[in-house]
């Protein structure tokens, strides 16, 4: 018997079929995917540059920890500025976005001082979660239902790839004279993309045809929030923001504080950095695909336990071994171990009903979550300094993700629930 052919409208389940798919919104996609490499580019400049800047500034490790801390907390308030899209628009608020975050950059490469370069890349932080944040939004507003879910996977893979880019060029930079301020003149290039952005980038239908009520700048979250923190999902919420608080811990020493290590006690130079994009594009692409396929697979509680526990193993190694190949690849798993932020993405929107969900996420991520990147550099900082030892100051922090396995497994597994109005049983 022959297989049923399939229509010409109908979609492949490959990605690639996915793209095709797009017709009309080829470009607006194009377009996002661009701004958001350099978002990913841009949001990996400040911690990949601590070592430099420390020398240049002449600034200790807690006070360059405690810098990058600062401007971690711009990415925090960054939930308050997106809260505009439902009152101004998608378009202005991500055009707006596109444009501080890519002039802050800018400005950043002609920092004179660590003050300076705080006070930039705070507001250029601010900015980059708003635009990714908007972009996903525009995305899944225009973009048909039946590829959305395809082609939201691949939009995302391009941050990864800006972050995994700034590594290869310092020392080619460093070799011409420029040095790390070279990073961000590049990363500012989508300021010479404008014209395009605001000539291309409509206003979504969504948004255009909703119904005019009114609403108030934050009304409608407040009321939401309000509702969530009164009802029995209440304790789920206080759960699932703890565990991104571990996630963000984890992330925010770990990952912030390895190039600081790499090259201030491991006397790693920008050539040997150079090599990195070898290791953390394969392995990162490679891994943040293997969590969706795990949590299919195997659950949503069993994919987290595993990214979770990997993460602090792979930490270890990572600021313990003493060979530098060791090492090396150690730090481009721990890239790919960033797709733990896929599970608990998905999770935490399948544990609470549709009328809440997105605000469930909000709280638990954006502002609770994200305190973990403000705190886990200034703590990582401070401890390397008391006890002489950056290594075992992040190993210590690391240790947050095993705190955070007991919790995965006091929340409902959610593996193939069809989301609905109520939210799943305990």
């Amino acid at each position: 018997m022959s297989a049923p052919s399939r229509s010409p409208s109908e979609p492949s389940d490959g990605p690639v079929a996915a793209l095709r798919s797009l017709g009309p919104h080829t470009g607006l996609f194009a377009l996002l995917c661009l701004a958001t490499f350099f978002e990913g580019f841009d949001t990996k400049l400040a911690s990949f540059v601590q070592p430099v800047i420390a020398t240049e500034y002449e600034a200790g490790i807690a006070e360059v920890g405690t810098a990058i801390g600062i401007t971690s907390f711009g990415m925090v308030l960054a939930f308050f500025v997106n809260l505009l899209a439902d009152v101004v628009g998608r378009r202005p608020v991500f055009l707006g976005a596109l444009v501080v975050y890519a002039a802050f950059t800018l400005a950043t490469a002609f920092a004179p001082d660590l003050a300076t370069f705080t006070a930039l890349q705070f507001f250029a932080r601010m900015a980059m979660v708003v635009e990714l944040f908007l972009a996903y939004l525009i995305l899944s507003e225009e973009v048909p239902p039946r590829i959305r879910g395809r082609v939201n996977g691949f939009f995302a893979s391009t941050a990864t790839l800006g972050a995994a880019v700034p590594a290869g060029l310092l020392a080619p930079l460093d070799a011409i004279g420029v040095g790390w301020r070279g990073l961000f003149v590049i990363g500012a290039f989508p300021l010479l993309l404008l014209p395009i952005y605001f000539r291309r980038i409509p206003e979504t239908r969504a948004f255009r045809e909703r119904p005019i009520t009114g609403t108030r700048y934050g009304e409608e979250f407040l009321r939401i929030a309000a509702a969530l923190w009164g009802s029995r999902d209440r304790a789920r919420l206080v759960r699932v923001s703890l565990l991104w608080l571990a996630i963000n811990g984890w992330a925010g020493s770990a990952m912030y504080l390895f190039f600081q290590y790499a090259m201030s006690e491991r006397g790693w130079t920008a050539e040997d950095v150079q090599l990195l994009p070898l290791g953390t594009i394969p392995l990162g692409l490679a891994l943040y695909a293997a969590s969706g396929f795990v949590m299919d697979r195997f659950g949503r509680r069993p994919a987290a336990t595993l990214y979770l526990a990997a993460c602090f193993v792979t930490t270890v190694v990572c600021y313990q071994a003493t060979n530098d190949r060791a090492v090396y690849w150690a730090y481009c798993t721990l890239f790919g171990l960033n797709g733990v932020w896929v599970v608990v993405t998905t999770w935490t929107l399948e544990l609470f009903p549709t009328a809440s969900r997105s605000t469930a996420l909000a709280i638990a991520n954006n502002l609770v979550g994200r305190m973990g990147l403000v705190f886990g550099p200034m703590l990582g900082g401070v401890m390397a300094e008391r006890w002489e030892s950056l290594s075992f100051a992040v190993v210590s922090l690391a240790s947050v993700t095993l705190f955070a396995i007991p919790i995965v497994w006091t929340l409902p597994e959610t593996n193939g629930i069809v989301l609905s109005e109520d939210a799943p049983e305990p």
